[in-house]
């Protein structure tokens, strides 16, 4: 695959799908299909990749988990191969889900005040001391609680800062450059497999793709 790759911190894993280049169900949709001549699949840093390719664009994904967070975040790479500009908004991209309900891309740095706000949340809920049968001035966090409290707002600042770093904001592809980078998302409640919706120029690239929606588990 051309390009560098941004590994992705857990696994994700994409469905299975029938063994054929189909053209999607609305105008101008082209879906990957496991063995198709325009399809592409690659494991690289043990994560799967896939691609589509036209003979204007080709455009790799992969949906992963921005660990202990509220959101998912699909990784992007887009080339322009055509001769004219390829105009890229990521507040284009959409989840359907299995249930048909359509999950919108999040704005990278929204999400990213936001998960460095849930993180500064936590750590003071983390800090506070919880201590029954006793006068309010005596209780007191432990050193452990204070620890605790100061790596997980260190940790939700990190990942916040990560995807400001790594967000894509919209852009316009010169003929023969590329494009790189991540689509924040909001985790469903459960598990669930999504149809991801890519509009690149006026094509709409489709790829099934899966996702665990782990939520945070800061104890």
């Amino acid at each position: 695959m051309k390009g560098s790759f941004l590994c992705a911190v857990l696994t994700f894993a994409l469905l299975p799908s029938n063994a054929a280049f189909s053209q999607g169900h609305s105008s101008g949709s082209l879906r990957w299909a496991e063995g198709a001549p325009n399809a592409t699949s690659e494991v690289k840093n043990d994560i799967q990749i896939e691609g589509l390719k036209t003979a204007d664009a080709h455009v790799f994904v992969s949906l992963s988990d921005i660990k202990e967070t509220e959101y998912n975040r699909v990784w992007i790479q887009i080339y322009n191969d055509g001769k004219a500009p390829i105009n890229f908004d990521p507040q284009s991209a959409i989840l359907i889900n299995e249930k048909d309900k359509t999950v919108r891309a999040e704005v990278a740095a929204k999400a990213a005040n936001s998960i460095q706000k849930f993180g500064e949340a936590k750590s003071q809920e983390l800090s506070s001391a919880h201590c029954e049968n006793m006068v309010a001035t005596q209780c007191q966090p432990t050193v452990s609680e204070l620890q605790v409290s100061k790596q997980v707002a260190a940790y939700s600042a990190q990942q916040a800062q990560w995807l400001r770093d790594n967000g894509l904001t919209q852009k316009t592809i010169a003929p023969g450059a590329n494009v790189e980078g991540y689509i924040p998302f909001k985790k469903d409640k459960k598990k669930m497999n999504y149809i991801l919706k890519v509009t690149v120029g006026a094509q709409v690239f489709e790829f099934p793709v899966h996702a665990d929606n782990k939520e945070p588990s800061f104890d």
